[in-house]
């Protein structure tokens, strides 16, 4: 899953993304790369035509 940075105390990590296998659910807190700790926000469906595939991509929001 690929998790994009919407809101966070460091502007420079704002439209940053990673990538994570834990799957998303809107209001899930987790914690990541020590002590940062994360927020679902909203989550969307991706479709590509070219490739005929899906997938998910969830905005999140640091927490601290």
């Amino acid at each position: 899953m690929r998790y994009v940075i919407i809101d966070s105390p460091d502007p420079r990590e704002i439209n940053k993304f990673f990538d994570a296998d834990i799957a998303p659910r809107i209001g899930h807190t987790f914690h990541m790369r020590g002590d940062r700790v994360y927020r679902v926000i909203d989550v969307e469906l991706i479709m590509h035509e070219f490739t005929e595939g899906r997938g998910v991509r969830a905005l999140v929001k640091r927490m601290n």
